[in-house]
C-alpha cells in the first residue's frame, strides 16, 4: 500500500466518498434531515 500525502485534487473524491457513506452506511440509524445536516 502506498500512504501519500493530501493534494488538493483529491477534495472532490473524498467529498463524494463521505457524503456517499455517510448517507448508505448510516441511513438506517438516522433521519434524511439528520443526514442532510450531517454532510451539508
Amino acid at each position: 500500500m502506498l500512504i501519500r500525502e493530501y493534494q488538493k485534487s483529491d477534495c472532490k473524491e473524498l467529498t463524494e466518498l463521505f457524503y456517499n457513506t455517510v448517507h448508505t452506511i448510516n441511513a438506517k440509524d438516522y433521519t434524511k434531515e439528520q443526514l442532510d445536516a450531517w454532510v451539508t
